[in-house]
């Protein structure tokens, strides 16, 4: 069944005196669109974490956070590069000392935030390093393959709930379309008569006379006014959209697709109707068209 593209999964574990944690937001994307966030030094494993997804997922804006931290059930304290944060603190008291410091570059010191963010300075930065060994980083995409899995059944149960919606539209224009098709005798002898009359009236009174290019004309006029081929493919349109909501294949382009070709339907429907049942119908199709429109834009 085709999957939502809205869900948050995330999960832990501890490697070590490190614990890790993937946590991943996904919400609608026109296409797949991932946004990553991990501790520097991790390059490499963001590509392959970014592989992973993709395979995983067709669309999607998805918001990818891989942290570390000390796990708080080890012996091991916070530690502070000092060496580190001596060498700062004496280079920025250095460049305040400089006599050729050009004017208006002086700024605020270097703020403890900032200190503490500095790559290598906490050693949470250095944990991260650490866990990018063959072992480390297996156990971290094998968490990521965790998480991903939940993600995708949170999509999935939104999946289920978005196709319940989708086919009741569909049978909802499924019953429209009956209706048309049930008014159209009735609306093509409305029409005919209509022409009729507005000949007889052109003619004075009579037909006798009527010559073969205006009989031609009346037939052109009456062919460009049927709905039948417009009732026929807004049919085959609804009966692929049921044959792709039983798949289990990304399904939201396509439904786009077909919502687009829907609503053209609908468009000469109304435009040619000529009888005020076929177009109040033809309005009822277009609106449900437009529900699953924005339903179907739900769908990976």
């Amino acid at each position: 069944m085709p999957r939502g593209m809205t869900g948050f999964a995330s999960g832990e574990r501890v490697i070590g005196e490190a614990r890790i944690a993937w946590r991943i937001k996904s919400v609608n994307h026109r296409f797949l669109d991932l946004s990553m966030r991990l501790p520097e030094g991790c390059e490499a494993l963001e590509i392959e974490a970014g592989r992973r997804l993709k395979q995983r997922f067709a669309r999607g804006h998805l918001e990818c956070v891989f942290t570390v931290g000390v796990d708080p059930g080890t012996t091991r304290r916070m530690e502070l590069d000092e060496t580190l944060l001596k060498a700062l603190l004496d280079l920025e008291r250095r460049m305040g000392n400089l006599a050729s410091c050009p004017a208006g570059t002086e700024r605020a010191p270097l703020s403890l935030d900032r200190l503490l963010s500095w790559p290598g300075m906490t050693s949470e930065r250095r944990l991260a390093a650490e866990l990018l060994d063959a072992a480390g980083q297996a156990t971290i995409l094998e968490l990521l393959e965790s998480v991903c899995d939940d993600l995708d059944r949170a999509r999935a149960e939104e999946g289920r709930a978005l196709v319940e919606v989708l086919r009741r539209l569909i049978e909802a224009l499924h019953g429209r379309i009956a209706e048309v098709k049930g008014a159209m005798p009735g609306a093509r002898a409305v029409v005919e008569r209509k022409l009729r009359e507005r000949v007889t009236a052109f003619m004075g009174g009579t037909r006798e006379g009527m010559d073969e290019g205006l009989a031609r004309e009346l037939a052109y006029l009456l062919n460009r006014m049927e709905i039948a081929e417009e009732v026929e493919r807004l049919g085959v349109h609804l009966r692929e959209m049921d044959s792709l909501l039983t798949g289990d294949q990304p399904v939201g382009l396509r439904l786009d697709f077909l919502c687009q070709e829907l609503n053209r339907e609908g468009n000469t429907l109304c435009s040619k109707a000529q009888d005020h049942a076929v177009s109040k119908l033809g309005v009822e199709i277009k609106v449900l068209v437009e529900q699953l429109r924005e339903q179907a834009r739900n769908l990976e």
